[in-house]
């Protein structure tokens, strides 16, 4: 005899394999969006930690869920990304095999490569659908607008305000919490998306996105920054361009409205670099230098000189991977404490990973440069906002790392979550996964009747 389950057994345990998939699901959104908190808020390790360790459990379980039992079924990355990413990540990693200080470089894989690339696949997992990536944005924006009003409060507060060392303890330093500016300012036009991506066009989203761009502003001037203004414009510009091609029916009608407001936005990002780039030549060791004077004589130039005299003697390969992997030669060589590192993120990357290693960092910024084309070529007009996101996003993350290297420590977390968070809904997005995006108006009417 042949024993057969009864159907409505099978019936009851799809049913009840459904809720703990939905509930696994719910519990990897809510442990990404605290992970990401404790990230940018860096003191926090221990818990940070656990929730990393708590995401990254679910995100593994789902994705078992979906190969191998029947849970919703997953996109994979676009083959280019997913093969520049890997390649990228070995050629590092195979550095520990000539590295000069073995023991710091197999630190440095596993707590940048290896973790960050976990954090990348537990957030793409993470945002299934278009309310996971507003709830996901609506975490990232509220933490860095939380670090900007702690910044303000401390600079108001404190007397002898420094912002270095108000924001060590909070992100890691001014120059990491204005990276992380960079990231995210690109992102805040996606809070006026239309729902479920967004809040909607409304006068309350378009306020409140504008109130936190306002903050920003104000938290990236407290950093006192240079090359944060320099990034934005940039982005700005870049965001003007691509929106201008993508909507040119929109530009012919009214082409001086959109026109004003770049160079509004212009005028106050460079007003506020100049601003910035006044105070730190006033409170230099020549207080009376202009300013054009102060850049010239920057030190990081002298450093790029050494750094390339280093670089010429291992071209190829590098010294092993790890931002400070010749931190005590060029301290000794530089007589300051402050230039261990390259301060370029492509030439840090040559000199750890040689000309190959930067040339696979090219590839990978350049396949995700290449997914976010796809999305602003697409017809949907929010896909194709969400591509505009993400290239200004990245524009403004390289520019930024021009004069410094932040892909590390939580800089580098925060942006491998972010990209994730952004490919991941757009590819769910193209190829028409249920959920990824509002039906168009005709499915809703339907929907409603």
């Amino acid at each position: 005899m042949t024993d057969r389950v009864p159907s409505g057994l099978l019936r009851w345990d799809a049913h009840q394999r459904g809720r703990v998939f939905a509930l696994l699901r719910f519990s990897l959104l809510f442990w990404a969006c605290v992970y990401f908190a404790l990230v940018a808020v860096s003191g926090h390790t221990y818990f940070r930690s656990i929730a990393f360790g708590l995401a990254a459990s679910f995100s593994l379980w789902l994705v078992l869920g979906s190969l191998f039992s029947d849970n919703e079924p997953m996109p994979v990355p676009p083959v280019a990304l997913l093969a520049t990413i890997l390649a990228w990540a070995a050629w590092c990693t195979a550095s520990l095999a000539w590295s000069i200080h073995p023991a710091y470089s197999r630190a440095e894989v596993g707590t940048e490569i290896g973790w960050g690339l976990a954090t990348a696949a537990m957030f793409f997992v993470a945002t299934r659908a278009a309310y996971a990536f507003r709830i996901i944005l609506t975490t990232v924006v509220l933490v860095t607008a939380l670090l900007a009003v702690m910044a303000l409060h401390a600079a108001l507060t404190t007397s002898g305000f420094d912002p270095d060392y108000a924001l060590v303890h909070r992100h890691g330093g001014v120059g990491a919490y204005s990276t992380l500016i960079v990231l995210v300012v690109p992102l805040l036009p996606l809070l006026a998306a239309p729902r479920p991506l967004g809040y909607g066009s409304g006068w309350l989203p378009l306020l409140a996105a504008s109130v936190v761009f306002a903050l920003l502003l104000v938290a990236a001037r407290i950093t006192e920054n240079r090359m944060i203004w320099v990034a934005l414009a940039v982005g700005l510009v870049l965001a003007a361009a691509l929106a201008a091609w993508r909507w040119r029916q929109l530009l012919r009608r009214a082409p001086l409205r959109w026109g004003a407001a770049l160079l509004v936005l212009l005028l106050v990002v460079g007003t506020l670099f100049v601003d910035a780039a006044l105070q730190r030549a006033h409170e230099g060791f020549r207080p009376k230098e202009s300013v054009a004077q102060a850049l010239a004589d920057d030190p990081r130039i002298v450093l790029w000189q050494h750094t390339f005299e280093r670089i010429a003697e291992r071209p190829w390969t590098g010294f092993g991977y790890g931002k400070s992997i010749l931190r005590e030669e060029l301290q000794g060589e530089m007589g300051d404490p402050m230039l261990a590192h390259a301060h370029n993120i492509f030439v840090s990357q040559w000199l750890q990973a040689g000309a190959i290693g930067a040339a696979l960092l090219c590839a990978m910024l350049g396949a995700l440069a290449w997914c976010y084309v796809r999305y602003l070529r697409a017809p949907d007009g929010t896909l194709a906002a969400i591509g505009v996101a993400g290239l200004v996003m990245l524009a403004t993350f390289v520019v930024k790392n021009l004069t410094d290297d932040f892909l590390i420590r939580p800089t580098s977390k925060e942006f491998w979550a972010l990209n994730a968070v952004l490919i991941g809904i757009g590819l769910r997005m193209q190829l028409g996964f249920p959920g990824a995006a509002a039906p168009p108006a005709s499915e809703a009417a339907v929907t409603r009747s």
